[in-house]
């Protein structure tokens, strides 16, 4: 079975809007793939994150090791999108980052976020399909490998 893994960014959405985002996608558990779990935005705060979501009947889980901030050594990261991919075959997953848009608006549009550039490539090598939800609710399917990427 070829697990789906959906991504997201928080951007400056209220919690409601980004809630909505992942109930109209049937998101269980929402995978916090910062480096560190914080925000100028209160709502998305690691704790209180956790909190409102589980709340509103959605699991959270931090994994610090797949973060773009801070790159993580090699073993982390695998461990980490071997952690994905295992969640992924029990759940309706998201991966969360703080940037809402998953590309750039160039001409030749490039990742925008280390989900695309860093997270998504030796995801889709693991044999996942990779949906990335966008501000307004539509869905991005791409091919993350020909996208310019500074990760």
């Amino acid at each position: 079975m070829t697990p789906t893994i959906y991504t997201i960014g928080h951007g400056r959405h209220p919690f409601e809007h980004f809630l909505w985002l992942l109930r109209e996608h049937e998101i269980e558990l929402v995978c916090d793939v910062r480096s560190v779990a914080r925000s100028r935005w209160p709502q998305y705060n690691g704790r209180v994150l956790e909190e409102l979501l589980r709340e509103n009947g959605v699991g959270y889980e931090h994994l610090p090791e797949c973060g773009g901030k801070v790159i993580a050594q090699t073993e982390d990261l695998e461990r980490g999108l071997d952690r994905i991919m295992e969640l992924a075959t029990d759940a309706r997953i998201a991966l969360m980052c703080s940037e809402s848009q998953p590309l750039t608006n160039h001409v030749v549009p490039r990742a925008n976020c280390h989900r695309v550039g860093l997270l998504s490539p030796p995801l889709r090598a693991r044999g996942a399909r990779l949906l990335h939800i966008l501000p307004d609710g539509k869905l991005l399917e791409t091919d993350e490998l020909k996208i310019p990427s500074i990760w």
